[in-house]
């Protein structure tokens, strides 16, 4: 059965462990076509809890992803990776999350939405000239301001997603690209702990995963340290996890199944 499943474990090695073999034995049979590669996969919608992130074993040994990997991948996703590529994507979390492009047009723009011609009217009353102002965004730095202000706020939350760009996903721009797979990180400011919620709308289990939450959780601690407070707990939320197929050999003779 396709439905929402959830692991709970102390450390993010553990996690990765107990999700791998829950996919591996219960996943859902799914194909999917991507530009980058067309495949079958074992997926589900998965919720992943740790208690305790930062408790060793933060990587399982079991794991592909060497500690010196994921000590520069999340130093590249907390400060960026200069002008090297990350990875082969034409974005970076970095990019999107701490140097966001944000329109002041949109974001002050009444919710007015009945003609073309009201709408232009709108978008000229602050912005004469009727171009929208970009201006990139340091969404951490923010939550971070607001949290010191308001420790007992709720809402904030940083995203990634661009609608126009990542919604296109038969455009031109788009044909042979992808679109961040992180959607939102969510702080949570609570008894003097920050405790962190990431959703993702897809993320490869086996690969990715140990080196997305390392970076996450370090995020994670970078903004607690910034606060004054001490860490809680990570939520990793996957709309669909998965672990493709050609991993499917490896991940069996790993845990025997």
């Amino acid at each position: 059965m396709y439905d929402t499943r959830i692991i709970e474990a102390k450390t993010l090695g553990e996690a990765w462990e107990k999700s791998c073999v829950l996919l591996m034995t219960e996943g859902h049979d799914r194909y999917v076509q991507a530009p980058e590669y067309k495949i079958d996969t074992k997926d589900l919608p998965l919720l992943i809890k740790v208690s305790d992130p930062f408790a060793e074993p933060r990587l399982s040994p079991k794991s592909n992803t060497t500690k010196d990997v994921a000590d520069q991948y999340a130093k590249n996703f907390l400060e960026g990776a200069g002008k090297e590529s990350e990875n082969s994507f034409d974005y970076t979390y970095y990019s999107r999350l701490r140097c966001y492009p944000d329109c002041k047009v949109r974001a002050f723009l009444p919710s007015i939405t009945d003609s073309e011609e009201e709408l232009a009217k709108e978008i000229k009353k602050i912005s004469p000239d009727g171009k929208c102002c970009v201006q990139r965004i340091d969404q951490v730095e923010k939550a971070i301001g607001i949290l010191k202000k308001d420790p007992t706020r709720r809402t904030v939350a940083m995203h990634t997603w661009i609608p126009y760009r990542d919604l296109m996903k038969f455009g031109p721009k788009r044909e042979n690209s992808s679109s961040p797979c992180v959607m939102i990180f969510y702080p949570q400011l609570v008894d003097g702990k920050l405790h962190f919620f990431v959703i993702m709308k897809t993320n490869d289990l086996y690969n990715a995963w140990p080196g997305n939450a390392y970076a996450f959780t370090a995020l994670q601690k970078y903004m607690a340290d910034e606060l004054g407070v001490g860490t809680g707990t990570y939520t990793h939320f996957a709309v669909s996890m998965q672990i493709y197929k050609d991993m499917y050999e490896d991940c069996k003779q790993k845990f025997g199944l």
